[in-house]
């Protein structure tokens, strides 16, 4: 969770992915059974993770596709919440799908249509109904409900006062099918040109995903 605290520092985060990505790549130069093509590097994060995989094509041109999960780096993030901005100086296109909570206490919707308008790219954005920012983690229900009952005070005081009970909201079943079938789908689509996965994202989102229990919007 992007929470501020006097250590965050946004800016040194982004050109760390240019160093993983010449570490993977020289290691997999040196790896015969290593399957990495460099034409084909996507970059998935949640949350400051987020902000992460939406700053970093600012510095690695070698990113083709982003998946930002519930980002940060909204204009007005709530009290307490990291202020990380988005230079977005991409210089091409760099297909991106959202993946965002219809009930997102800590990072709102309306953060999240903010930065979506900003981006300059083809971007497509899906809202899960029923979730929170915890729904894009393994273990939701533990997650959602830690946070929950964690005494938070000061500037984050409000948080686990505003959060819904778990059982008000969406199961983590329903959030996996969600979160891994669409990421997965974005990227088979970009990076591999997979018809079926185009087609898929290019058809109807909800009837498709309400088929399989998981209530969505598509924006």
């Amino acid at each position: 969770m992007a929470v501020r605290n006097a250590a965050a520092r946004p800016g040194t985060y982004a050109p760390i992915v240019f160093s993983l990505l010449d570490h993977l790549l020289n290691g997999a130069a040196w790896d015969s059974e290593a399957n990495l093509d460099p034409t084909r590097i996507g970059i998935v994060g949640h949350s400051f993770g987020g902000w992460t995989a939406l700053a970093a094509p600012d510095v690695e041109s070698r990113i083709r596709a982003v998946v930002a999960l519930a980002p940060g780096g909204s204009s007005q993030p709530r009290p307490g919440i990291l202020k990380a901005k988005l230079a977005f100086a991409w210089g091409r296109d760099v297909p991106t799908l959202f993946l965002v909570a219809e009930n997102d206490i800590s990072l709102p919707l309306a953060g999240m249509y903010e930065i979506f308008e900003r981006t300059p790219a083809t971007k497509q954005m899906v809202i899960l109904r029923r979730a929170d920012h915890m729904h894009f983690m393994d273990n939701v229900e533990e997650m959602h409900e830690m946070v929950r009952k964690m005494p938070f005070t000061g500037e984050l005081a409000w948080l686990p006062r505003e959060m819904r009970p778990i059982a008000e909201l969406c199961s983590g079943e329903q959030a996996h099918v969600f979160v891994r079938g669409l990421t997965l789908c974005h990227l088979d689509a970009i990076l591999r040109q997979q018809e079926e996965a185009q087609r898929f994202l290019a058809g109807d989102i909800e009837d498709a995903l309400a088929a399989r229990g998981v209530e969505v919007l598509v924006k």
